[in-house]
């Protein structure tokens, strides 16, 4: 893991915009991160942006249903 790519996490980690902003659009964020990923680092870093798109949309649908409620 390279050093920028520690940083991208630990400040995803820490600043909730910011982790907003690379879940939404991650190659926004890591273009206006200033940091240097390889391809590599950036393909892992929007497959795991998208999982966790995928995650929330699936505990939402699971939260309406328990709660008989449809959010669209």
């Amino acid at each position: 893991m390279s050093p920028d790519l520690e940083r991208l996490i630990g400040r995803a980690v820490i600043d909730q915009k910011f982790r907003d902003e690379l879940l939404k659009d991650p190659d926004a964020a890591i273009a206006n991160s200033g940091l240097k990923l390889s391809d590599d680092e950036i393909k892992k870093v929007k497959a795991a942006a998208e999982a966790r798109r995928v995650d929330s949309a699936g505990t939402n649908r699971n939260l309406d249903a328990a709660k008989g409620t449809q959010w669209g």
